[in-house]
């Protein structure tokens, strides 16, 4: 599989122990990952509630490349600490990588959220919209959580300058 799950390669390796205002400690890494946005305490009952937490998790990605971002919901919609991008995804998916795709969130849902679902974003600079990219991606994603029982729960388009809903 040649596209890659994002990580910071520069990140610290070594954690900070940090007290906070009630004395307790937490731990804490300098770097990018403090700026991350806080997971939604509701659930996402729609796909605009999933539009919106796309937007606030991609960010300034969205002037990247070609990328999937996943969202782990589980069977209330509530939101999974877990989003995995994926970045540098070729533009026509590939079946077999999508599936792999798929079976492994499945795998995910069945033991910490059984009946939970995904969310996509599929994220492109010039996207954001129902272009050759979105259309592709989406029907891929589409057929392998069919065929491998993995609920859909929205698929969002997102792109520099705009934004939609594909579909639930």
């Amino acid at each position: 599989m040649s596209w890659h799950a994002a990580r910071d390669v520069d990140a610290p390796s070594r954690l900070e122990p940090m007290d906070f205002h009630d004395g307790s400690p937490r731990w804490a890494a300098p770097g990018p990952d403090d700026d991350l946005p806080q997971i939604p305490t509701h659930p996402l009952r729609d796909v605009d509630d999933v539009l919106e937490v796309a937007l606030s998790l991609v960010g300034p990605e969205r002037a990247g490349p070609p990328a999937l971002w996943i969202v782990l919901l589980d069977a209330d919609g509530m939101m999974l600490p877990v989003v995995l991008p994926l970045v540098g995804v070729p533009l026509q998916p590939d079946a077999v990588q999508v599936r792999q795709v798929v079976v492994a969130m499945g795998d995910v849902l069945a033991h910490d959220a059984p009946g939970g679902s995904i969310a996509v974003a599929l994220v492109r600079a010039a996207g954001g919209d129902r272009g050759a990219f979105e259309r592709a991606w989406e029907h891929a994603l589409r057929v392998a959580c069919d065929d491998q029982g993995v609920r859909l729960s929205a698929v969002v388009a997102v792109g520099e300058h705009r934004a939609r809903v594909l579909g639930p």
